[in-house]
């Protein structure tokens, strides 16, 4: 087998919006759970526009149900890879919190062997905030647009 042996997580993943989120100019934040697009499908990656919208600004739930590696022996192990998400995120599996994610250049690797089951839910929550005054985080040539998932995942079984 080549290595790694690469299982790429496109779709179909539930989302679902959970808050829209401003942030203030004295740092503090401010969530608004009303109004809110509904849940619906898509495959990854993808930036939320064509989803909750454009202009959306907040926190975004994705959830993707997968299998267990099959074959897999004694010297190989399973990563998570994350190639990025626009802008915070917090990943986690079958309940566990794996790590933060943040920045959609920013790769994000997880050693997840020990939490797999026959049936796993990986999570993944999305957040871009509104800012109140100034642009937030420094996002090059993705200022004006949307957040979401915009970096592939994918699992790696690894030697």
């Amino acid at each position: 087998m080549p290595e790694p042996h690469v299982i790429r997580l496109r779709g179909p993943w539930d989302y679902e919006p959970l808050v829209r989120v401003f942030c203030a100019a004295d740092g503090s934040r401010r969530e608004v759970a009303d109004g809110l697009p509904p849940p619906g499908r898509v495959h990854l990656p993808a930036d939320w526009g064509s989803t909750v919208g454009f202009d959306f600004r907040g926190r975004v739930r994705y959830l993707r149900r997968f299998g267990l590696p099959t074959n897999l022996d004694s010297s190989q192990r399973v990563w998570l890879v994350i190639e990025g998400v626009d802008y915070f995120g917090v990943a986690t599996l079958n309940g566990t919190r794996l790590g933060e994610l943040v920045g959609y250049a920013a790769v994000a690797e997880f050693d997840i062997g020990f939490l797999l089951t026959e049936r796993n839910l990986l999570a993944l929550e999305v957040e871009l905030p509104a800012y109140e005054v100034g642009p937030g985080p420094q996002r090059p040539g993705r200022e004006t647009l949307p957040g979401g998932p915009i970096g592939e995942v994918r699992l790696e079984i690894r030697s």
